[in-house]
């Protein structure tokens, strides 16, 4: 599985978090703008989810539109709520 790189940003104001380098699972990491923080473990699983729900998300985008351009199938999909999160990943294409 390929993976990528992308920057942290605050869920709130969306400004870039300061790198840690070399992190370890109980390093703190905080919103130079809001003061924002929590450890790093918990940084990475909300990020994690935040991108699990942009790609349930864009699936379910692409599903209904595809299903709408096909008379001949009917296709109900129940499409991810609206939420915020305390940290996401910046400059996410899916």
């Amino acid at each position: 599985m390929p993976t990528t790189n992308h920057a942290v940003l605050c869920g709130a104001c969306k400004c870039s978090v300061e790198p840690v380098s070399n992190p370890k699972a109980h390093d703190k990491i905080s919103c130079p703008r809001c003061h924002r923080s929590d450890r790093y473990d918990k940084v990475m699983a909300t990020v994690s989810e935040y991108l699990a729900h942009l790609l349930e998300k864009a699936t379910a985008e692409r599903l209904s539109k595809t299903a709408r351009s096909n008379s001949g199938v009917k296709l109900t999909i129940k499409k991810p709520s609206n939420r915020s999160f305390r940290w996401i990943a910046k400059d996410v294409r899916l």
